[in-house]
């Protein structure tokens, strides 16, 4: 039996951010390896709205329906959620947060009765969707309680660098006791056993760069001295190569083709040099769920939702890579740069 072509879904995030902007700028140069199909989760009408600003086409897509069969998808659709709202450009509001919420939760269900094999998210504004979902941070730590994940990491992903974080959303100052063994532990194994799944890296070569300035100098309280240093010691002893820690700002201005992926404290310490490195050409992979997941690295831009301002190229990033990884998973496509995942 010739398997059935896996399905990418891809939700518009904010429909008063760029989300559907990228999307669509993507779909008109998007050339997906073969077999791949993709399911767009939004709403219609906000689609057409910008296409008719952007002066483009809409894509040929099939609208879909909860009864079309499992089988047999189209190898472009569109799911209509029918939101209520204005949604005018750039201003966000619970109701925004409500719909972006939807999307991601209609996409949730479409994977648990396997209609779908990976997820690429286009940016949510974080305070809207709080707004109806109190504590709501990121699509990350929503996907790994929806989907019962103990533990998942972020990893920004480019053709020249990858970066992992330790900690995520947090302030500052809550970084240096949100740092601790287990976490700091769980992130880097994670990551190693992303790099080998993912990307057939057998034996990948990480960095961990240090919290404070010159990775704290050997100060002997410091967090390189109380928690970075026997961590990775006893990470070592188990065969894993692991550089650090190890200053954030020498290790970023030197040769990073060294190293397969840099661990980082804290999000600007990893996100300022990624995205000054990949420019539009990276986006985020988490890694700990039961599929593959990417995203742009951007937020939802309401400065400039609506000018047609938005740069698609970490939208397309997202699309490419979800597109390999599932397709490696799913043994349609047979390339030794993306093995099957565990293996």
């Amino acid at each position: 039996m010739v398997p059935r072509p896996p399905v990418v879904a891809v939700t518009a995030g904010d429909p008063c951010g760029v989300g559907p902007e990228v999307i669509l700028k993507s779909l008109v140069r998007w050339r997906p390896a073969s077999g791949v199909c993709l399911l767009v989760i939004g709403d219609h009408r906000v689609f057409a709205r910008t296409a008719r600003q952007l002066r483009l086409r809409l894509p040929p897509w099939r609208v879909w329906s909860p009864d079309d069969a499992p089988d047999g998808p189209a190898r472009l659709s569109f799911l209509d959620c029918g939101s209520p709202g204005a949604f005018v450009p750039g201003r966000a509001s619970a109701s925004t947060g409500r719909a972006s919420l939807d999307y991601l939760d209609r996409a949730l269900e479409l994977w648990r009765e396997g209609r779908i094999q990976a997820l690429v998210t286009a940016p949510v504004t974080k305070w809207a969707v709080a707004r109806i979902h109190p504590g709501f941070t990121g699509h990350t730590e929503y996907l790994a309680g929806a989907l019962g994940a103990r533990d998942v990491a972020m990893m920004f992903v480019s053709d020249r660098l990858r970066v992992a974080l330790v900690t995520r959303h947090i302030p500052l100052f809550a970084v240096p006791r949100s740092l601790t063994p287990g976490l700091l532990r769980t992130t880097i194994m994670l990551t190693a056993d992303a790099l080998t799944a993912w990307f057939g890296i057998h034996r990948p070569r990480l960095a961990l760069c240090g919290l404070n300035p010159h990775a704290g100098e050997g100060a002997a309280r410091s967090e390189e001295a109380r928690v970075m240093r026997p961590v990775l010691l006893a990470l070592r002893r188990g065969g894993l190569r692991c550089d650090g820690p190890v200053s954030a700002d020498g290790l970023f201005a030197g040769e990073l083709s060294r190293y397969d992926a840099i661990i980082c404290a804290y999000h600007d310490q990893g996100l300022i040099p990624f995205k000054l490195a990949v420019r539009d050409r990276g986006c985020q992979l988490t890694v700990g769920l039961p599929f593959a997941r990417t995203s742009p690295d951007h937020g939802s831009a309401l400065d400039i939702a609506g000018q047609g301002r938005a740069h698609p190229g970490s939208m397309r990033y997202a699309l490419d890579l979800a597109a390999k990884l599932t397709l490696r998973e799913a043994h349609i496509q047979s390339d030794s740069h993306f093995p099957k995942r565990g293996k």
